[in-house]
This record gives structure tokens, sequence and C-alpha cells, in this order.
């Protein structure tokens, strides 16, 4: 599970990092089972057929000039991109909360929400104003700026 966490950890930081000014922000939603996740689709292209690498196609979709960079886009437990631009609705959860004061959004919330559900292995989120996030069983387990 660690090096789940690590490699996803590395991912974001990299397409983050890759994206440059245009980033609009990601996040990244690690299942082995999509069909059972709260998801709808926010584009007609749920799955991605291109094969090129995850983190080519992470950067050249999180530009907010890409009409697929909203939403959580969903990784397989190897981490390779099995589908893209979806809403997530995972349910509240009592006594999770997010400290005001980091003015986190509201991708970063499901993704601490949504990293408890069954069926999902880890969540992770970048963003251009809070940095990276990994988060696994309601823990937030690694952020940087």
């Amino acid at each position: 599970m660690a090096e789940i966490l690590s490699r996803l950890h590395t991912l974001l930081r990299e397409v983050r990092d890759e994206a440059g000014n245009s980033f609009s922000g990601v996040g990244l939603l690690v299942s082995s089972a999509p069909d059972d996740l709260p998801t709808v689709p926010l584009r007609q292209t749920r799955f991605l057929p291109d094969r090129r690498s995850t983190l080519d196609c992470l950067v050249e979709i999180s530009h907010q000039t890409s009409e697929l960079h909203d939403g959580f886009h969903v990784l397989s437990p190897e981490l390779d991109l099995t589908r893209v631009s979806l809403y997530f609705s995972p349910p509240i959860v009592a006594g999770l909360g997010v400290d005001p004061i980091r003015r986190v959004g509201g991708r970063y919330v499901a993704a601490l929400f949504g990293s408890t559900l069954a069926g999902i292995i880890a969540t992770g989120v970048a963003s251009p104003r809070y940095g990276v996030a990994v988060f696994h069983r309601g823990k937030e387990i690694s952020a940087e700026p």
C-alpha cells in the first residue's frame, strides 16, 4: 500500500509541475471497481482510449483549455488511467473535517471523504493553490505545497 500511495503522490506532483501556468488542478481516484463509485460523467468521453502514459494524458487534460479538466479521473491499482472527467460525490463522513484556515476546495474534501469508500484504494488531488495531497481511509497521508 505504501508504494501505491508514494507513486500517487509523485504522479500528482509531476502532473502539477509539468502542466505549467495553465494547470487547472486534478483529482484522482485509485480503484479496482470504478463501476461501483458514486460518479457521473461530466463529458461524453468517460473512457480515455489513448495509450500514452498516464502522466502524459493527465498533463494534457489538466489544462484549463481541455474539455476534460473538470472532475475526477480514475486510475487502476497500477495507476493506469481508465476514466476521465467524472463528477464524484461521496457521502459526508461524520467526524472528518477540514481546517478552514487551509482554504482548500471541494475537490480536496471530496477526495478526503471518498478515500473512506469501499472500492477506493486511495485518492489524491493537486491544485495550483494548495499543492498536492494524498488520502487513504479518511486520512491525509502526504501533502506538500
